[in-house]
């Protein structure tokens, strides 16, 4: 079994505009990359028109790649400042995945994510009432470029519904934004080979700031995905916590074990281009924090250049330990695919 678990449909520029709708539509979208550093080269491994047709989705992915379930996360340009306009985008979004949930070519095999503006939390709160009835929508997706860390008490009772409806939360790093917060504690940097090296800060961030915070100690079953962190840099910035914690943890006596004991329980990372080339890539076991063949789960991140084929999958780790980041961690990490699986004929 093959388990897509990031996989970012295009939602094309006029169609996407028209969902939104007055007067918020009036307004030109950013750009899907971001304009402040465009890359060099095309940022799309297939055209624009392939990367938004469901159809193409489903030849590449389901046929093609061989895979029995897509989880779909649709980009929608991160972090919108003015609260109502954030509402009207998100909801947009959310239609229009509902749509290509609904496509023949889905099969029943396409899931979705209801995507959430952070701006206002009864908002977010109304939006995941307005979709978690559909158990096809299997996540929430919030934006990794985000203006305060989700450990926050503002957030939490998001994190909650969550975890009452049965959804992972995905961490996503849209490019395109209207609000760009400088991607280093230093400022901006010149190029775009920087800011795409360092794009797993933003959720390194929101991963310490869930543990320390406290929040996987007030919500037990709250799981939480990083779509653009990979194992090794996350484990790395963990382990550090582990220190600091030894001497830090009389501020935070919530924090009842090391952080990184908090990894195999509540996170999971989507495979990265970098995980192979990684000299702790060949460890699947024995890790600080859980073995990495516990905690990765395999994403195309379909349709952009850095994306990852299930052959680049950790090529040297053991048959059942690839496995286990194809398909077996997904099944059961996500509540709502562990159901289906089960219900499904050839289970």
């Amino acid at each position: 079994m093959i388990i897509d678990c990031a996989v970012h449909p295009v939602l094309p520029n006029e169609e996407f505009n028209r969902e939104v709708g007055g007067p918020w539509n009036l307004l030109a979208l950013p750009s899907l990359y971001g304009d402040r550093y465009a890359a060099p080269f095309d940022q799309l491994a297939v055209d624009e028109a392939e990367a938004a047709s469901p159809a193409a989705i489903a030849d590449r992915l389901l046929n093609g790649a061989g895979a029995d379930y897509a989880v779909l996360a649709p980009t929608a340009r991160g972090y919108w400042p003015n609260p109502q306009q954030a509402a009207a985008v998100s909801s947009a979004a959310n239609r229009m995945t509902a749509k290509l949930l609904d496509t023949p070519e889905a099969d029943g095999r396409f899931l979705g994510s209801i995507r959430l503006s952070m701006n206002d939390t009864d908002t977010a709160l109304r939006e995941i009432d307005r979709w978690a009835d559909d158990d096809r929508f299997v996540q929430l997706v919030v934006p990794a470029r985000a203006l305060a860390t989700y450990g926050e008490q503002r957030f939490f009772p998001i994190w909650r519904a969550a975890v009452e409806r049965g959804l992972v939360v995905f961490v996503h790093d849209d490019l395109g934004m209207l609000v760009e917060p400088p991607p280093t504690q230093v400022g901006f940097p010149s190029f775009f080979s920087e800011v795409h090296a360092l794009r797993p800060l933003s959720g390194i961030t929101h991963l310490t700031s869930f543990i320390v915070a406290g929040v996987f100690e007030r919500l037990p079953e709250l799981r939480v995905v990083f779509g653009d962190v990979s194992v090794h840099a996350a484990r790395s910035l963990a382990i550090r916590t582990d220190k600091d914690w030894q001497s830090d943890r009389l501020e935070v006596p919530w924090v009842s074990g090391a952080p990184t004991s908090y990894l195999q329980r509540h996170v999971r990372f989507i495979t990265q281009p970098e995980d192979t080339v990684s000299p702790h890539s060949a460890r699947a076991a024995g890790s600080v924090g859980g073995d990495n063949s516990s905690l990765v789960m395999y994403g195309s991140r379909h349709p952009y250049w850095d994306g990852v084929g299930t052959d680049e999958v950790f090529p040297d780790w053991s048959a059942q330990d690839r496995d286990r980041v194809l398909a077996g961690n997904a099944a059961e990490f996500y509540p709502r695919l562990a159901a289906r699986i089960a219900a499904a004929p050839s289970a």
